[in-house]
């Protein structure tokens, strides 16, 4: 599903950061990562008024929380048989 993202304190002033895929909508309270950044996401509407091709829904995030680390891979020195 392609989601416009905006960025800030409320949807009047907040700034977009693009129009992402995401496998369903996210909802509030939820944390998603974009572009290798965790946030918040504080408010999600519909979009109706939007007779373009491209998204008809979209998120209100705060300012990014924190940036996403990756996780490490422990490689084994010995493989069991």
């Amino acid at each position: 599903m392609l989601i416009d993202v905006f960025a800030g304190r409320d949807s009047r002033s907040a700034a977009s950061w693009g129009s992402y895929h995401f496998a369903r909508s996210p909802k509030p309270g939820e944390e998603v990562e974009i572009d290798g950044s965790l946030v918040i996401v504080t408010r999600a509407w519909h979009r109706p008024d939007v007779y373009y091709k491209g998204a008809k829904f979209a998120i209100l995030v705060d300012e990014a929380a924190s940036q996403a680390q990756d996780i490490p891979v422990r490689e084994d020195a010995e493989a069991a048989v």
